[in-house]
């Protein structure tokens, strides 16, 4: 998407943008979806099939709307 200067929406679960993972040159409209303070979370490096505290709060609590809401701008 990146390669066609195409905005990227990435979902993020039990890792993070920081360990350098992130879309390659995300455009403007670009938006990165993630529970942010969240205790448990990273959890790992490239993620996990299943949470180790058997919640997957990292997925479950991300905001639907804000993901919905980046796809109408």
């Amino acid at each position: 998407a990146a390669a066609f200067k195409k905005d990227i929406i990435s979902i993020w679960g039990n890792t993070v943008p920081e360990f350098g993972m992130y879309p390659y040159l995300p455009g403007e409209n670009s938006f990165i979806a993630e529970v942010k303070n969240l205790p448990c979370r990273p959890c790992s490096k490239i993620g996990y099939n299943q949470c180790p505290k058997k919640h997957f709060y990292c997925m479950k609590l991300i905001d639907e709307g804000e993901i919905g809401m980046s796809l109408e701008s």
